[in-house]
């Protein structure tokens, strides 16, 4: 397995954790400052699944709102749009959603996503 960084800018980076070992293409590790959303996607073939290592999060998945901090585990369930706030920085992992999968945005949430960092920018 290696750990690859894939993406930094003022909300904080992305690394992906990649190896055959994992039994998924990659593992999304995303640190996120206090105020960010990051996501703004949906998944039409896989599950996808999410742990907050440290912080504490809004997860907008569908129409529902989880309010997640150190160690809880979601099952995003596949075709379920989400998005994430951080409401303190966090460390959160995600797995399960393809490469292809990731690409594919939602387009609502997206916008959502986007109004948030620029407010908070």
């Amino acid at each position: 397995m290696r750990l690859k960084e894939i993406n930094q800018d003022y909300r904080g980076y992305i690394n992906i954790l990649e190896g055959d070992e994992l039994g998924c293409e990659e593992v999304n590790i995303s640190f996120t400052k206090k105020g960010f959303a990051r996501g703004g996607c949906v998944h039409n073939s896989n599950d996808e699944y999410l742990l907050v290592i440290s912080g504490e999060i809004n997860l907008i998945c569908g129409e529902a709102l989880y309010q997640l901090d150190d160690g809880c585990v979601v099952n995003i369930t596949k075709k379920t749009p989400h998005y994430y706030v951080a409401t303190k920085t966090s460390l959160v992992m995600e797995w399960g959603a393809t490469k292809e999968e990731k690409k594919e945005k939602h387009k609502e949430y997206r916008e959502i996503v986007d109004r948030i960092n620029r407010e908070t920018n």
